[in-house]
């Protein structure tokens, strides 16, 4: 999706657009895969009929997971990138799945306030350009309803020891990183209460999680 300049002002899930296809495989390779993906659902408390936001939602691998395991969930995904989307719809709906793919940014998303009981964003944020981060997070906390919940998981490497502070200092040069108590300063920032950091995902994902009270 580009900007006013016919640019794009978004990051590629693999940073190249011909690269996209392989998005999930390189994920699974990475240890982020079907097992990933049931691990975050496992924190959403899922009851069976929310409305559930991904909001920076790629190729839907996510979605389409949370949507298998919980057929009466209202599921939406949202996305900057055509390609990812085309994807997304094209695997839902060869899966049968019901699920409603929407193009654009998390810091100006097309919906109304209050819409969604849960957002989720997954492997997205350190996506946004640091500028928009606070936007973004305003956004998600507008969509969803009173005591509605996000869950924010993100790579943000251990720095406790020489390993993940090399990580951390290797991924920064590529990627909008940001530490786990700068994501959630930022989440407290943008009007959300409740804020903390749920668990550790392997070496380098962490899961954050915020209510709108």
């Amino acid at each position: 999706m580009p900007d006013k300049r016919g640019k794009k002002s978004y990051i590629p899930p693999m940073h190249l657009t011909f690269l996209t296809p392989l998005y999930d495989i390189g994920c699974t390779l990475m240890g982020m895969g079907k097992r990933f993906r049931h691990a975050i659902i496992d924190r959403l408390g899922i009851a069976g009929t929310e409305k559930v936001l991904d909001a920076g939602c790629g190729t839907g691998a996510l979605l389409m997971t949370l949507k298998e395991r919980y057929p009466g969930v209202v599921a939406s995904g949202l996305d900057p990138d055509e390609t990812a989307l085309e994807i997304a719809k094209r695997k839902s709906k060869g899966k049968g799945l019901d699920i409603k793919w929407h193009l654009g940014f998390m810091e100006g998303m097309p919906f109304e306030d209050g819409s969604f009981d849960i957002v989720i964003s997954t492997l997205a944020f350190h996506h946004i350009n640091p500028e928009k981060k606070l936007q973004a997070l305003m956004e998600c906390r507008r969509v969803l309803r009173p005591t509605g919940r996000m869950v924010l998981v993100d790579i943000a490497p251990d720095e406790t020891g020489f390993l993940g502070r090399l990580v951390y200092r290797i991924l920064s040069m590529f990627e909008h990183l940001m530490k786990v108590d700068q994501i959630m300063a930022m989440m407290k920032e943008a009007g959300f209460s409740e804020v903390r950091n749920l668990e550790r995902y392997g070496h380098g994902v962490t899961f954050i999680e915020g209510r709108k009270v």
